[in-house]
């Protein structure tokens, strides 16, 4: 019994990437019903799926694979055909069991939802029944029986989905169901209530009075699931050549060590040479180590952007829309831990590139456009970032309305002179929303925010540029890793800084007169045309500096998104790599500060979070008109 417990990490992994799988060959098929290749690979992951979970003894996940099995081998045998509803009835299927993996503790096996799935799947076996044609051979007379779903079969997307409020990572608290669907999907705290009241589960209760869709369900799944606390089984596949590379990297080290061993052993003056050398060497070894280490962390993005060609799929038939998902890119690495956490803010953008960006297929014919939009996703490498860029071929933003909203919302006066940048990055603004009505999809001014801060926490930026009647390109600038960064060490009074070299663009020496002061604007400096807000660190971080003459010291020109700031340094000391060190874990959040890092004499120097001190020092400007 425990080595079957053993093995379930393994199972679950497996089967995600089968279920991954699975639906990317349905929506294939929807394109080329015919094709008997991606038949046989969907009927493959079905029959993996159902065999492993039987050999693990979860039988509820085997019969509902096996009653999805049965439906698939006879449309590759080719008694069924693919009828819209039918693959409608596929892709639901697809959701039950995808839930049915997630919740494997979880008394969801007997839902209304399941069973009535399993009805549905089992009817078109047995109700259409015809002689399997011999192999090789087409059939004779019989045909193809369509597969659709029958008319009095109730819709329903998701079974009801527990609202556990705490999980069991030691008191850390979970986020509620109910709060999660709030703030994504704009559903009334008052149905949120009721259905608590009824002491039913809130996600069965609001999917049966039809408050919320399916979609919007399994959202708030993901996201809670995301929110809890890790458990010791979270691990990562890894190709055995990256394993192989650090086996006999190690066994370098391992020479290289014995070698400096002998050597201070007996050392002598005649053999600093040699010692030089082994140390140089292991030096090496060290920084070879330290980037197969971080090597074993790189996933491909690929795992996040697979999700993607259903949502759109769905959102597209849900608004009446044609749209095309374009991805590049998918190989493309990063962090696992950047990964893991990328995912929300870009299923926000694609939600809002369907909705708000592609317009319907009317509009676009008569604008002179193909009926079919384009959503793309695309990531690559540069100058040490990966960059993701979502982009549609839609109407643009409206920059008029987008100003005319800020003024009804007062976060902007009339005389505001603001540039075509500054008025788009107001969307990501909490609460704000252009949509004139409501929708399941958007409208209520929820998301972008949540866009903007997301990215922001993992040390990245976005930005916006958007041209009317040709479409809007979101591009997120991130880090490769969360757990090294190449920074910039700075010093401010008697303490060494690390200021992330991402945000920097460059450091001056002002000249005197170059900083002047503004009444209720503070401190500023021009550089070569650009006025910026000049944010002096002693003072925000409270330290007495060495220096109180700007012109004496340096400024560090940084930048969050579209916004730049100077920041006075008393010194540079130079550039490192540094290992992030979490201060929330043993200490507390500190606003302005991102982590802590070691530095070589064994001092311990503070990770400056530009974003924060941005926030913290510099509010908003907008030049005013003369």
């Amino acid at each position: 019994m425990d080595e079957d417990l053993d093995l379930i990490p393994g199972f679950l992994e497996e089967s995600a990437e089968l279920v991954e799988s699975f639906e990317r060959g349905l929506l294939e098929l929807e394109q080329t019903p015919d094709d008997p290749e991606v038949l046989n690979r969907i009927f493959r992951a079905a029959h993996t799926i159902k065999g492993n979970s039987a050999m693990l003894g979860f039988t509820d996940v085997a019969q509902f694979t096996h009653s999805l099995e049965e439906v698939l081998d006879r449309m590759r045998k080719g008694r069924l055909r693919v009828a819209q509803a039918g693959m409608d009835l596929l892709l639901r299927s697809l959701d039950m069991l995808k839930l049915k993996l997630k919740t494997l503790d979880q008394p969801v096996d007997a839902s209304p939802d399941a069973t009535a799935l399993i009805g549905e799947l089992r009817a078109h076996v047995t109700g259409g029944d015809r002689p399997v044609r011999p192999e090789g051979k087409a059939p004779e007379s019989a045909t193809a029986v369509p597969f659709a779903a029958p008319a009095a079969a109730p819709v329903r997307d998701l079974p009801p989905v527990s609202s556990a409020e705490t999980g069991d990572g030691g008191g850390y608290p979970r986020p509620k169901l109910g709060e999660i669907l709030v703030a994504q999907a704009g559903v009334p705290q008052a149905a949120i209530d009721a259905a608590v009241q009824k002491q039913k589960r809130v996600g069965e209760i609001l999917v049966e009075e039809k408050v919320v869709t399916a979609e919007q369900v399994a959202h708030a799944l993901e996201i809670q699931a995301a929110a809890a606390p890790k458990g010791d089984t979270a691990s990562i596949r890894v190709h055995t050549a990256k394993v192989d590379n650090l086996v006999n990297l190690v066994g370098e080290m391992v020479i290289t060590q014995s070698m400096l061993a002998q050597i201070v052993s007996r050392f002598t003056t005649d053999q600093l040479p040699r010692l030089h050398e082994a140390v140089e060497a292991m030096e090496r070894h060290t920084r070879d180590l330290q980037e197969r280490v971080m090597a074993v962390r790189m996933q491909p993005i690929k795992t996040v952007f697979s999700r993607f060609h259903r949502l759109v799929r769905d959102l597209a038939r849900t608004l009446g829309k044609q749209i095309r998902l374009d991805v590049t890119g998918e190989e493309t690495e990063l962090d696992k831990t950047v990964i893991d956490r990328i995912g929300d803010p870009l299923t926000h953008l694609v939600r809002n590139c369907v909705d708000h960006g592609v317009e319907a297929p009317d509009v676009r014919t008569a604008a002179g456009k193909p009926a079919q939009g384009v959503v793309g996703l695309h990531a690559f490498h540069q100058g040490g970032c990966i960059f993701i860029e979502v982009r549609d071929d839609g109407c643009g933003l409206d920059a008029v309305r987008i100003r005319r909203k800020a003024l009804e919302n007062g976060l902007v006066k009339e005389g505001d002179v603001l540039t075509d940048e500054q008025l788009y990055a107001l969307i990501f603004r909490p609460g704000f929303s252009t949509a004139e009505r409501v929708t399941d999809v958007s409208g209520r001014g929820v998301g972008m925010d949540v866009v903007q801060r997301n990215i922001l926490c993992l040390g990245g930026q976005v930005a916006i540029a958007s041209t009317p009647g040709q479409g809007t390109t979101f591009t997120i600038k991130l880090p490769l890793t969360l757990a090294i960064l190449d920074g910039l060490s700075v010093l401010v009074g008697d303490e060494t800084y690390i200021i992330p070299l991402v945000n920097i663009t460059e450091s001056i020496r002002p000249k005197a007169g170059q900083i002047q002061s503004i009444v209720g604007e503070g401190e500023v400096v021009s550089v070569r045309g650009r006025v910026l807000p000049v944010v002096r660190l002693h003072e925000v971080l409270g330290i007495v500096p060495r220096v109180l003459d700007p012109t004496e010291s340096l400024l560090v020109l940084v930048e969050n998104g579209r916004e730049h700031v100077a920041l006075l340094v008393d010194e540079l000391v130079g550039q490192h790599q540094v290992v992030i060190k979490s201060l929330e874990t043993n200490y507390q959040r500190v606003e302005g500060v991102s982590g802590a890092t070691i530095m070589g004499d064994g001092r311990v120097a503070l990770i400056l979070d530009v974003p924060g001190l941005v926030n913290m020092a510099s509010p908003p400007r907008f030049v005013r008109a003369a």
